[in-house]
Formats: structure tokens, sequence, C-alpha cells
């Protein structure tokens, strides 16, 4: 193990380094051809690789706030989890051993490196990061409110909504001028969430929701939340999840980040335009004519071909899983970039896979160079086999890289 993670893990990540550092060299070098062709292998593996160190170093649960079950990997000691608001770092409490938040760092500043390389390089990260961890990247932290926990934990900002409407409530009455003395305190008293129930029912503590072992304040644990001191712990609750809980991995992201290339030039955009950034456009429904106007057929086929009328006919009538899945199949990336098709470097080219007699061509399958987005298609007899071809073809070569 090193810095927590296995061996082939790194292993993983020192190709990567290497094929990173031969596409850099692109821009600095004028190659001969059979420099090209270790470049362009180069770049495979690198898109091969990533999508691969994206399940094994970004989604370990040890890394991010849990808001719903996770998944068990290949080993059953490792967890990887999923959220449907995207990804935020779990908090990082103030007796977490030093040793742990080192480790914890260290993967930070590793992510902060990959996704900065990733963008320079042009390269679609499947990582689902949610908004307010795009608001930390770009450096507006200080505008979080408590509507940002929704895009953390749904359901710790639903019942915060709650807490927070009996506040508003608490605040109405302390302002009412008719209310004095025994009075405001027998209404604070007598608050009730919606459903009924007082703050005291609960029997909520200064500790932090799905945190029990994190304190909000020294001695939080011996400290029951009330209606006097509720603004306080909602106050606290914000702070922790979304600032000083996190604030150490952040800056071990942004100092990897900035190894790379400054930060500060992501400042343009907006939280809500990172994802499509880092991780390309988002799916939609592919039309024949797209297909038809971005796509190459070559080397046996042209757009009038039997085999590239299926393939469109076929793709046009995918759903967004099956695009992704696709995607992957063929360019080793699950999304196309903004702009989709129509800016797809290089651009998707259909070839004619032959098959010698007396072999039958509907025996073989699709195979793909992701290198160049470059499908080898064999001209099947008719649409539903192509289907069924593609389909197993898609399903079955999955992160897998062969060279040939």
């Amino acid at each position: 193990m090193i810095l927590g993670l296995p061996e082939a893990c790194w292993r993983s990540i020192m190709r990567m380094r290497l094929a990173l550092d031969l596409a850099q060299l692109w821009s600095s070098l004028r190659l001969s051809q059979g420099s090209c062709n270790v470049l362009i292998l180069a770049f495979g593996v690198v898109t091969t690789v990533l999508c691969q160190l994206v399940t094994v170093v970004i989604y370990p649960v040890d890394l991010y706030h849990v808001t719903c079950p996770v998944s068990v990997g290949a080993s059953s000691n490792t967890q990887f989890v999923h959220s449907p608001v995207g990804l935020f770092p779990t908090v990082l409490g103030p007796n977490t051993p030093a040793d742990v938040v080192d480790k914890v760092c260290a993967k930070f500043s590793f992510m902060g490196k990959f996704v900065a390389r990733s963008l320079m390089d042009s390269r679609m990260l499947d990582i689902p990061f949610s908004e307010a961890f795009y608001k930390w990247i770009l450096g507006v932290e200080g505008t979080f409110t408590a509507q940002d926990l929704q895009h953390v934990d749904p359901v710790m900002a639903r019942s915060f909504a709650q807490l927070a409407e009996v506040a508003v409530k608490k605040h109405n009455l302390e302002k009412d001028s008719l209310l004095t003395g025994k009075a405001l305190v027998l209404g604070l008293e007598n608050l009730t969430m919606e459903g009924g129930g007082t703050i005291e029912d609960l029997d909520l503590d200064f500790t932090l929701p799905a945190y029990p072992d994190i304190e909000l304040k020294h001695g939080g644990k011996d400290i029951p939340v009330t209606i006097h001191n509720l603004d306080e712990y909602l106050q606290l609750v914000v702070d922790w999840t979304l600032l000083r809980g996190v604030s150490a991995q952040f800056s071990a992201f942004k100092e990897g980040f900035n190894s790379i290339f400054p930060i500060s030039s992501l400042q343009q955009f907006y939280p809500s335009e990172m994802d499509q950034l880092l991780c390309g456009a988002i799916h939609n429904r592919w039309d024949t004519q797209e297909l038809v106007e971005c796509c190459r057929p070559d080397h046996g086929y042209t757009h009038d071909s039997r085999a590239i009328k299926f393939l469109f006919e076929v793709l046009s009538y995918y759903d967004d899983n099956e695009q992704r899945m696709f995607l992957q199949f063929v360019t080793g990336s699950p999304r196309l970039p903004v702009g989709g098709f129509r800016v797809l470097n290089p651009p998707l080219r259909i070839v004619r896979r032959t098959v010698e007699p007396p072999q039958k061509v509907d025996k073989f399958l699709p195979s793909v160079m992701t290198c160049v987005n470059y499908l080898k298609l064999p001209d099947y007899t008719t649409v539903d086999v192509m289907r069924d071809r593609l389909h197993f073809a898609v399903h079955e070569g999955q992160h897998s890289f062969h060279l040939s």
C-alpha cells in the first residue's frame, strides 16, 4: 500500500504520468512518424487509464460525504460512494489523527493534479462533483449559505430547513413588541415544527449530523439543542459541513491543481458550468442527421453504405446509459465534449472490417481504436444483427485495453 492506495493503482498512475509526459511533447516538438505513433498510443493509454483511476481513486467512500448506500469493489475492503447530487468531501473533525488527515490530503492533492492535467489535455472525466465542490474550486466558498446544503446532502438539507423554519418563527416572536417577559418565554417554548414536536423533543446535541464524533463546539456532546440556542446550532452545522470541516481537503486539492496550472484561470466560469467543462456535454438523444454530418465513413464505407445507415439507426435509439457505454467503448470517455459529435477531435471514423470467405460476417464483433476514435465495423446483413453484435461488444469491452 502506498498512501493508502493499492500498488496496482499506483502502477496505473505511473503509466498515466508517463503517457501524459509523452502527450505534453505534442506542443513542443516536431515529431517523426514513428514518434507520432507512440504519441497516439499514449493518448489511448491516457484515456483508458483515466477512466479506471476515476473508479479507484476518486470514488472511495472514505473521501466523501455519504448520502446513500455505498457499493463494494472487487475487494470486500474497498467501498465506493455514489451521490445523486455529486461528490463533496467528508468532514474531518478537529480530533482526526494527523496521519489520517495527511493521507486524505495526499489523495486530494493527487486529485487536483489529476483534474488539472485532464483539463489541460482536453480529457473528459466521469466525475460528478457537486456544485458546492465547484464553488470551492472557483474560490467563491465565501458565498455559501444554508441553501448549499442541498448540494451536499438533500436529506440533511430538508431536516435543516424544518429547523430553520422554527428559527424564523422564533425571530418573529422576539420582534413582536406585544410579547414580553413570561409571555415571550412561553411562546418560544411552545413553538413546534411542521407535524408537531418541539426542538427539545428531537433530543439533538451539538454534534454534526451524520458525524456523532464531531463536536460543533467544545463539549458539544453534552450540550442539548434548545429553542434558545437553535440559531447557533444551525450556523455551526453550515460552517462545519461546508467550510471548516473540508478546508484542509480543498487546500490540498488547490495545491495539487496549481502545480499544473493556476486554478485562478477557471474563475471566468460559473459553478453550474464547471461540470460540462470537466465532464463534457449533457446527454441528449442523438439525431440521425447530426450523426450523418459529424461522423466520417472511410475505408470501404460511405454515407450511402448499408452498414452506416444501420449504425446511425441503432445509435439514434440509444438511451442515456447506452450512449455512455458506446462512447466509453469507442472514445475511452463516457461523455462527449461540449458541442457533441461536432467538436469531437478527432471525429468519429467508421471503417469497414473485412471478413474473408468462407467466414460469416455476422459472427464477427466490431472493434475500436480509442486513440483516434476509430470504429471497425463489419458489414452486417441486417440492422438487428448489428444491434445485437454492437451491444455485445460494447458491454463486454468496457474498460479493456488491448494492443493490436
